[in-house]
C-alpha cells in the first residue's frame, strides 16, 4: 500500500448482521408456541425490523466499483 494512498474505510458486514437478526426472528417464531407473553413478538418486530434496515443499508453501499 503506497503511503500517499488513503485508507479504504472498514468493511461492514450487513450480510451477516441481516442473518443475525433473521436469525432472531426465527427463534420468537419457535419459541413463541411454548411461551404466552409479548416478549416473543417483541422479539420477532425487532428481528424482521433489523433485517429489513440492514438490508436496505447492504444494497445502499453495495457497489461493484473500485471506490
Amino acid at each position: 500500500m503506497d503511503e500517499h494512498e488513503p485508507a479504504r474505510p472498514k468493511q461492514k458486514y450487513w450480510g451477516l448482521r441481516t442473518l443475525g437478526f433473521l436469525t432472531v426472528a426465527l427463534v420468537s417464531v419457535l419459541v413463541q408456541s411454548h411461551v404466552s407473553s409479548v416478549l416473543p413478538f417483541l422479539g420477532l418486530v425487532v428481528g424482521l425490523t433489523g433485517a429489513t434496515y440492514c438490508s436496505y443499508r447492504g444494497l445502499k453501499d453495495f457497489t461493484w466499483l473500485p471506490r
